[in-house]
């Protein structure tokens, strides 16, 4: 338990921001100049009222341009196109059948090749990385819905190559305008000692991030220390 941080100020130090641009503004004479099936740009800032505030995930993620991010359960890819925004080549992994055909249009729509991203099925406690396939992962599940926890943590850690770099997003405790029901969300408390029994020895959290939501950093201690999104 000593190697547990309860805070994580010196990873404040690292963590990149971003500085809002200009929203562009359209008109009724505004057109589209951009060539016939050329690939639509990639979101770089979110818009004001979008509670999930990806551009500051990905700020506390660090330098992410060239790594290989493992995107869990990808979803309707909004984190996903973060994460191509933000430099990354990503692995969009989802159980769901539906999100992955919308994935794969809008792949296809965008003409992202697989350098850049990959769409994977997986079903239900199979986490579906290679060894070794990631040098992070994001998980954007509540972490009580993970079945066999212990199972899924050591398919996990697997696929990650060393140190072994997690970020976990999930809902506080208590009542919120959105998330999920209240019998899903653990405490980032709970949280935090839970991963230490899974191996993570170097655990922090930022809790005041974003809205509804903790952000939770962890990786195993190497002998040279690294700094978030190194």
């Amino acid at each position: 338990m000593r190697h547990i941080l309860l805070s994580i100020p010196a990873m404040l130090l690292v963590f990149g921001c971003t500085a809002p641009e200009k929203p562009a503004t359209a008109s009724d004479s505004t057109t589209d100049t951009r060539p016939e099936n050329a690939p639509a740009p990639l979101p770089s800032q979110d818009s004001p009222d979008d509670w999930r505030m990806g551009d500051s995930l990905m700020a506390t993620m660090g330098n992410l341009e060239g790594k290989v991010v493992a995107d869990l359960f990808a979803g309707d890819g909004y984190y996903t196109w973060k994460l191509l925004g933000a430099g990354a080549r990503v692995l969009a992994l989802d159980d769901d059948p539906a999100n992955l055909v919308a994935l794969k249009a809008r792949k296809q729509a965008e003409h992202i090749g697989d350098d850049r991203l990959i769409i994977r099925a997986t079903t239900p406690g199979v986490v579906g990385l290679l060894p070794n396939e990631a040098d992070y992962a994001l998980i954007t599940r509540e972490v009580s819905t993970l079945g066999d926890r212990p199972n899924w943590f050591a398919q996990l850690f697997s696929g990650i190559k060393p140190p072994t770099t997690i970020y976990v997003v999930n809902f506080h405790p208590g009542e919120s305008p959105v998330g999920p029901p209240l019998n899903q969300r653990m405490s980032y408390e709970t949280v935090q000692s839970e991963l230490n029994t899974y191996g993570f020895t170097d655990v922090g959290v930022l809790y005041k991030k974003i809205p509804y939501r903790y952000i939770m950093f962890a990786r195993v201690a190497q002998d040279t220390p690294e700094q978030p999104g190194e």
